[in-house]
């Protein structure tokens, strides 16, 4: 009986062992992936960029909501909070060698610039940038995402 008990005990304990093994296996797998995607980050933070870039478009319009947010938000505590977290999302961006256009103002490049719509704004140039829909974003002189604008038309 107790001889029974050592053979099953040792036989749970060469499973838990196979086990073990698999998933360090797995997770060596795992952090070999993590640190290949890694470095492949920070070649491309430092200029040496892959044909294939990081999605970004996620982060960028996050920061586009974030700054609709704020921008609509009635009270002005969270609309400062809003434009806060935006502020360290840019600097981020910035920081990771991207540029984000929002020329409010300005006549828009056709390069960088979608035309979605237009709305009457009196202080500003008819066909200047009346709100940003989204933000065209370059790294250096190269387009990584096409902006969308709403433009001034004051006339009917």
């Amino acid at each position: 009986m107790l001889l029974d008990a050592v053979q099953k005990s040792s036989r749970a304990q060469a499973r838990l062992a196979l086990h073990v093994e698999d998933l360090e296996r797995k997770l060596e797998g795992g952090l070999a992936e993590l640190r290949s995607s890694l470095s492949s980050l920070r070649g491309a933070t430092s200029g040496n960029f892959s044909e294939s870039e990081p999605p970004w478009d996620e982060l960028l319009d996050a920061l586009d909501l974030l700054e609709e947010a704020s921008r609509v938000a009635a009270d002005a505590a969270l609309a400062s909070g809003l434009m806060g977290v935006a502020a360290r999302i840019e600097r981020f961006l910035t920081s990771s060698g991207l540029t984000r256009l929002t020329s409010i103002g300005h006549i828009p490049d056709g390069r960088l610039f979608r035309i979605v719509g237009t709305q009457p704004h009196p202080g500003f140039a008819e066909g200047a940038i009346a709100r940003v829909v989204r933000a065209a974003a370059l790294r250096g002189e190269r387009l990584v995402r096409e902006g969308e604008a709403i433009i001034v038309r004051n006339t009917p």
